[in-house]
């Protein structure tokens, strides 16, 4: 009995050190490449963030986006202190829905302390979960002319005021969203230096670093300045072992959900990963974020249900606001069939009926219809209807 007990102890402890050192053989979904897979919830929200985006994470973007994951931290676009203090409407600004959209990120462009101070107080008062400031965005109208964005990396002792404006209004540490390097300022040593004296005298924990060095001046644009300068990843995977007690999450060229589970798949050190306009171009791509980054139950709407679901959110603003903002209510839905068939004939839908003066309601169920048909070539588009006949008549005006 007892080589019986020693043989039956042995080969548990056998197969219990197999299955340790190979997790797929506990849970399939677990696997040399698939971290993220672990059945226990993750607490870290910043697995996958929505990049802040002039003219497009406004309320309606993130509403749309709210209706495809719940769990991914959205951010607004960058809001000046300067125009958010001395408008007198502050609720312009920061109005959001309390109830949907969060986790949510003010991003806050500046470079007075004082001003950026009173406008993360009002923040807080709105229900943002966190301020960020930008010290990436390399426009000439910004970085330039405007003297905050990228160019206040190159003055890093001012970073650290309005990191410490933003505590200081909200007991909570601020985040930098910043590039590797600027213009010839692009050595290591010169970003770590920046790392280092804003986390310890401003008291940022968390870093969100855009892979590439920015260019300023007029002959690189906005656009130039997110594809010409390479992407540097390795600099971003440094940073996070050189600062183990510090957040990095990278930002730039993650075009799929897939992509960002083999970045945090690959680099355990990184906190999240920061996408773009990935998530503008193809909206529906991110559905899945829930259950394959977070292990929580997506919303589960199939691309028609989302539409229906934003037509009631568009003909509540339309009957709250008392105007007909259709084209702006429209446009986060312009790439939800991207790569389906019916994709070209949806986007000339949505158009038809703006030409037509239709509420964003009509217009995107009669767009709908073109989406729930599997052929491209969908024969209302051909037909004359109603819609149609209208385009016509605002079109021989």
């Amino acid at each position: 009995r007892s080589i019986q007990s020693l043989l039956i102890v042995t080969m548990s402890l056998f197969r219990s050190s197999i299955l340790l050192r190979v997790p797929s053989l506990i849970c399939p979904r677990i696997g040399r490449n698939n971290r993220l897979f672990a059945t226990k919830p993750s607490t870290n929200q910043h697995l996958l963030s929505v990049a802040p985006m002039m003219d497009y994470t406004d309320r309606h973007q993130r509403h749309l986006q709210r209706l495809l994951s719940k769990e991914s931290v959205l951010y607004t676009e960058m809001v000046t202190s300067m125009a958010m203090m001395r408008s007198g409407d502050a609720e312009r600004f920061l109005r959001a829905d309390l109830e949907t959209e969060h986790p949510l990120v003010l991003q806050l462009g500046g470079n007075d302390p004082a001003e950026i101070k009173e406008a993360s107080k009002l923040a807080i008062t709105y229900g943002y979960n966190e301020v960020n400031l930008n010290i990436g965005c390399p426009s000439e109208k910004v970085s330039g002319a405007g003297c905050f964005g990228a160019v206040l990396y190159l003055n890093p002792p001012l970073v650290t005021e309005l990191a410490l404006a933003v505590y200081e209004a909200t007991q909570k540490p601020a985040t930098i969203k910043c590039r590797i390097g600027v213009n010839d300022h692009e050595s290591y040593e010169e970003l770590c230096n920046f790392i280092r004296l804003v986390s310890e005298v401003g008291k940022v924990e968390h870093f969100i670093i855009h892979a590439r060095i920015a260019v300023l001046g007029k002959k690189f644009t906005p656009k130039d300045n997110r594809s010409i300068p390479p992407l540097k990843y390795d600099v971003v995977y440094s940073l996070t072992k050189d600062f183990p007690h510090l957040k990095f999450t990278l930002n730039g060229g993650v075009r799929s959900l897939a992509e960002v589970q083999t970045l945090l798949s690959d680099h355990p050190n990184l906190h999240g990963v920061m996408v773009g306009r990935a998530v503008v171009d193809n909206p529906f791509e991110w559905s899945r974020a829930d259950s394959l980054l977070y292990q929580k139950n997506d919303p589960g709407l199939s691309r028609l249900e989302v539409l229906t679901q934003y037509a009631k959110y568009c003909a509540k603003e339309q009957e709250s606001s008392g105007t007909r903002f259709t084209r702006t209510l429209l446009k986060p839905i312009h790439h939800l069939f991207h790569s389906q068939p019916q994709c070209k004939a949806f986007k000339q839908s949505l158009n038809n009926g703006v030409v037509a003066k239709l509420s964003a309601y009509d217009v995107i169920m009669r767009a709908a219809e073109i989406g729930s048909s599997s052929n491209a070539n969908y024969v209302e588009l051909c037909e004359p209807d109603e819609t149609q006949e209208k385009v016509q008549e605002v079109q021989q005006q």
